[in-house]
């Protein structure tokens, strides 16, 4: 089954063509604020780099969030257009998930919890809690450093970070567990972002067990978490 794969949910955005296991291509490119602009080309790129014709994929699958607003939405409209005018399905994944399928096995040997880290922007994170075996135990939620420092304390295992946030904020995340920091890890640059690759393979997986029938109009949502900035600007201004 060969999937498309599309992540515009973070300022790296990729796309990845994957055919069952297998990754026949992939490309991926930091993009600030130019999502719309770097999609399309890629697309078409990636997908002739696999010696393939759109009429060739049997789905398409999309990083539905948590991440930047708009860039969750150029991704989304894409793969919802594409995956109508191919006739195929259509499944969101998400990339809290994306980014704990693509820890190797080896970095997660003495590992209880991987803690997934997403940038929310205004100093909030986008974080979950996965068991080595992926199966989500804690589900996608959106707050302060604080908060999730509380979410790592209460589950007193040892856990693995992984995501740009974690990275950046390596030095604040072990002073604030303090006397538990010795139980946490974090993973390298290689897993900062969410790639299409993760998400076309999921994808994929899903449809072998059926989780993501073909609809007669493909929709998916986002996973936003919370309001957009503009319209928690508006309310603010309504408000004084």
């Amino acid at each position: 089954m060969i999937v498309l794969g599309i992540d515009t949910a973070t300022s790296m955005v990729s796309v990845a063509v994957v055919n069952g296991t297998t990754v026949l291509a992939s490309s991926e490119l930091r993009s600030d604020r130019r999502h719309a602009e770097d999609l399309t080309p890629m697309i078409d790129f990636v997908v002739k780099r696999a010696g393939l014709a759109f009429r060739e994929l049997d789905a398409v699958a999309v990083n539905v969030g948590p991440g930047l607003f708009t860039g969750m939405r150029v991704g989304i409209a894409a793969a919802q257009a594409l995956a109508y005018a191919l006739s195929v399905p259509l499944v969101g994944v998400d990339g809290l998930e994306a980014l704990v399928a693509a820890v190797p096995a080896a970095s997660a040997e003495h590992v209880e919890i991987i803690v997934p880290t997403i940038d929310a922007r205004r100093r909030e994170v986008a974080w979950a809690m996965h068991s080595v075996e992926s199966r989500r135990v804690v589900a996608p939620q959106v707050g302060g450093l604080e908060d999730l420092l509380a979410g790592v304390r209460e589950r007193g295992q040892h856990c693995l970070f992984v995501g740009d946030f974690a990275r950046r904020h390596h030095d604040d995340i072990i002073s604030g567990l303090g006397p538990q920091a010795w139980n946490v890890s974090f993973g390298d640059d290689a897993l900062d972002w969410p790639h299409a690759k993760q998400v076309a393979l999921i994808a994929h997986e899903r449809l072998l067990h059926d989780e993501a029938l073909p609809q007669h109009v493909p929709r998916v949502g986002a996973l936003y978490l919370r309001e957009a900035d503009a319209e928690i600007n508006w309310v603010t201004r309504s408000n004084v």
